[in-house]
């Protein structure tokens, strides 16, 4: 396998070819498990490398790694160890994800996940069960803003930071893991929470959401109070559109870079420079806090190690519509969570780096093909900006579900050149692809069906799959390139 690096808003491998990754979340937000929740053996890889996906962002938590303090779970990392072999194995890259959801599962009490239970500080406020949705515990939880608090805080835990604490458990991971093949980079965190400060976010954005609805011309108001009245929840949702998210969302902006200068950056810059002095491998993901996966401004620099821009560093964004995690998010609008990654597009811009997409999706039943209409048109939307993506997640069938049906399309994998534009589209069954080559070169796409290259161009044929699919090769020549596809359509 390839080294991949990064340089400016792209990937590249060791052949100077700029690399588009797919992929899936596959996470294990159990508490005390013995070895990773999911079985990917011999047979996954097989099928996942099939279905054109090479990168996972395995989701591990610190609490199944570190369950007693300074005491690493040895049988547990022995499964993440046969992961990783059989990843290089079948060309499949890992992201290791550094998972969290409000902290810590706090021993069962709550639906959280992260921390172990010797990292929670809480000052006594008492953990509970959610009342409406899993993130609840964000908007109300004392107990998860203490916990937060406290970690950045960096207060001591028998003697050592939390975040002190935090960088020797990646060092162990970065020790393990950081001259595999297999190794994409380091997530650091998922979906930093700031603590006690989300409190005045949360405030500042009901207030706007509130008079935005009364006094903002984009919102027919007339249309969300009928559409109310009739409990039309999917007009009343599509009232407030793409088009205001950014009027609602900008004021909390300040707030949230109050966090991200003070609080955020130091401690991606403190973990960064902690890996890199195990190994120089690996990209480091940076992602946006919890808040600004809906649209405020993310506002933290980009990461540095001892004063130094860290050289291989990505945006990880995330985002969902806010029906996510309910039943209404057969109603999801598209417009809006384009509009979230709109302002996630800003944020790469100004740091001047590449995106994987780190969790996009949010349908909690994979077998439900009635929102695809949706994800297509993030894909597509992914596709124009040139963002990779890794769709959440893995229910442990999905590899032979509808959902293959969606993820599972004709893209680039290894372009030799600079890419101008790439479009699969699904009513012609087409694939274009242009890019612009300063040398000789060869490119390879995935294509998940057979297939037949517009005006008889030369290609071949690197691998073929039991499902239809191929990986195939281009030779590329100086200056521009396009590649048409015609896949072949079902009878």
């Amino acid at each position: 396998m390839e080294r991949i690096i990064t340089k400016d808003l792209i990937f590249l491998d060791s052949h100077g070819r700029t690399r588009i990754f797919n992929g899936m979340n596959i996470d294990d937000k159990h508490i005390n498990s013995e070895e990773f929740h999911y079985c990917l053996d011999e047979e996954f890889f097989k099928k996942y490398h099939a279905h054109g996906f090479d990168i996972i962002r395995l989701a591990i938590t610190w609490q199944n790694l570190e369950p007693h303090i300074e005491h690493y779970n040895e049988k547990y990392l022995q499964s993440i160890d046969r992961i990783f072999e059989l990843a290089e194995k079948y060309g499949v890259y890992i992201l290791l994800d550094m998972h969290q959801d409000i902290y810590s599962g706090n021993d069962g009490k709550s639906v959280g996940d992260g921390a172990p239970s010797w990292a929670v500080i809480t000052d006594g406020a008492k953990p509970r069960m959610p009342i409406f949705v899993w993130a609840d515990g964000y908007f109300m939880g004392k107990w998860v803003h203490r916990s937060f608090d406290h970690f950045w805080n960096n207060d001591p835990v028998m003697g050592k930071g939390l975040q002190d604490r935090y960088c020797m458990l990646w060092q162990m991971l970065a020790k393990r893991y950081g001259n595999s093949p297999a190794l994409f980079g380091f997530d650091l965190m998922n979906e930093p929470f700031p603590g006690s400060d989300s409190k005045k976010m949360f405030a500042s954005l009901i207030g706007n959401v509130a008079k935005n609805v009364l006094f903002n011309k984009k919102i027919n108001t007339g249309k969300l109070l009928k559409s109310a009245l009739k409990r039309d929840t999917r007009n009343m949702l599509d009232c407030i559109g793409g088009d205001v998210i950014r009027d609602v969302t900008s004021p909390v902006d300040k707030i949230s870079a109050e966090f991200d200068y003070n609080k955020y950056s130091p401690f991606l810059n403190k973990v960064t420079a902690a890996i890199r002095e195990i190994t120089p491998n690996g990209i480091i993901m940076m992602e946006q806090s919890y808040i600004c996966n809906s649209g405020v401004k993310q506002s933290a620099p980009a990461i540095t190690v001892n004063g130094e821009r860290e050289p291989n560093q990505c945006f990880g964004p995330h985002s969902y519509d806010f029906s996510v995690d309910t039943p209404l998010y057969q109603y999801a609008n598209a417009s809006r969570v384009k509009a979230f990654f709109n302002e996630m597009r800003n944020t790469q811009l100004r740091l001047n780096v590449p995106v994987v997409v780190g969790e996009w999706g949010g349908c909690s039943d994979n077998k439900d093909t009635s929102w695809f209409p949706h994800a297509f048109e993030l894909l597509d939307y992914f596709d124009e900006l040139h963002w990779g993506q890794m769709y959440w997640d893995y229910h442990g069938d999905d590899l032979d579900s509808p959902l293959m049906n969606m993820l599972c399309r004709t893209h680039p994998v290894a372009v030799a050149g600079e890419i101008n534009s790439y479009r699969y589209d699904r009513e012609s069954d087409t694939f274009t692809l242009s890019y612009t080559a300063d040398t000789k070169g060869e490119t390879i796409i995935y294509v998940h069906k057979p297939f037949t290259a517009a005006d008889n161009a030369e290609y071949s044929v690197i691998e073929s799959y039991d499902n239809g699919s191929s990986l195939i090769a281009f030779k590329s020549e100086i200056g521009e390139n396009t590649i048409k596809l015609n896949i072949t359509k079902e009878d």
